[in-house]
This record gives C-alpha cells, structure tokens and sequence, in this order.
C-alpha cells in the first residue's frame, strides 16, 4: 500500500484511542471521573460528534468497544459511522463487534481462512478503512508510525518521526527524549488533532537509544 500523505492546511487530522466504549469496569470509569457506563458512552460520542467534521480525517488506534455484551456491534457501528471524510482503524488488543464486522466482509470478498487478513480494507457504504496493525503515514512531512502499543525504535525515528499509539490509558511515564505519544481517550476525553501533537512533541528531544541516529538522506524512500 502507498504510504498515505497528507496535509493539516487541507482538513483536520483527529486522533484518537481506548474509547472503551461500553466498559462498565471501575478501572475503566473511575480514572476517567464518569458515574456509571451509560454516562461514559454518551459523553464519549458527544465529543466524538462535537469535534469531528464531515471533511475531517480520523485515524482511530485500537480498542474501539469493550465489555459491551450484546451492544457491542450497534456501538461499533455507531463509532464507525461518525461522519467525517475518512476513518482509518489500527486493531488494538479489545475487538468486541468490530471483529465481526471485519470478519463478514473479508468473507463477503472470499478470504474464508482466518489465516488471511487483507488491508486496507474499507467497510461498505462508509469511509471506515481497516489499516491492519500498524501503519506509516506522513502529516507535513513528518514521518508517522502509527500503533496500537507504544514502540521503542520505529521508522524515521532519527528523522523526527513520531509514534502515535494508545494501549496504556496514559499511564505509561513519557520518555522526553523519544517523539512518542499515547492519544488514549485518558488523556483529553476527546479526540487529540495533529497540531496539538505536534505542539506536544516539538519540545522533546530526540536522543538515539540505537544506531538510529539523525539522519535524512532516507527520508522518503
């Protein structure tokens, strides 16, 4: 797949992860101050809706529902549908009702084995695109490594790229000297756009912890 490119002077760029959506789990409401789980999901598509626009881009980083039971299809489908120009999904460890759903269409297009998986892959009738576990993409000409876990060496890394990831509900302590940053819906209750990352990773700086030190001459090959 050709890297995907884009630029924030175009549209806005949203991030976002851990919604949990549905997890009725203290863990899960307690630290993020909600009362009771039906509280947690509506507060988390009002912000959803609030702040993605119909010519915005989404790239979503895993762990979209969880422990929702029966509604766990009706609230993916629901995150999948925001309305905006296009939703590209990282799996992350929790995949309540997105996994049918992916499932049913790599049938519905004769990949029968649970062996294959086939990316991208855009969900019909939506602008939902499954991107597998991982990704590169650039925002500005800034290099980006997008994942569900947070990752120690990465892609351009000495070249200023970053690594945006979720998983660790911002509990994981920030390392200044690696351009690293967990979006997780602990962070803003909200999704996170580009220039805000941008602004919060601008002041580390980058420190080689391998042979990846600075240097350009690669920097879009």
């Amino acid at each position: 797949m050709k890297k995907l490119s884009f630029k924030s002077s175009e549209q806005k760029i949203w991030f976002v992860a851990d919604l949990h959506v549905g997890h009725n789990k203290p863990f899960i409401l307690n630290p993020r101050a909600y009362n009771n789980v039906n509280e947690a999901v509506q507060h988390t598509f009002d912000m959803m809706y609030s702040h993605i626009g119909p010519d915005d881009i989404l790239f979503n980083l895993g762990d979209m529902v969880c422990g929702a039971g029966a509604n766990s299809e009706e609230y993916a489908k629901r995150v999948m549908t925001i309305p905006c120009k296009q939703h590209f999904y990282i799996w992350g460890n929790h995949s309540a009702g997105i996994k049918g759903l992916y499932d049913k269409i790599r049938n519905d297009i004769g990949l029968l084995s649970d062996d294959i998986e086939m990316y991208p892959l855009t969900y019909p009738s939506t602008n939902f695109t499954f991107l597998g576990h991982y990704a590169e993409i650039f925002i500005d000409r800034t290099p980006v490594v997008l994942t569900h876990y947070p990752i120690a060496s990465w892609n351009h890394m000495g070249d200023g790229g970053y690594n945006i990831h979720g998983h660790c509900h911002r509990s994981m302590k920030e390392d200044n000297s690696l351009k690293r940053l967990d979006v997780g819906w602990d962070w803003k209750k909200r999704p996170v756009e580009w220039n805000e990352i941008v602004r919060e990773l601008k002041s580390k700086n980058f420190k080689p912890i391998d042979h990846h030190g600075a240097d350009t001459s690669s920097f879009f090959e």
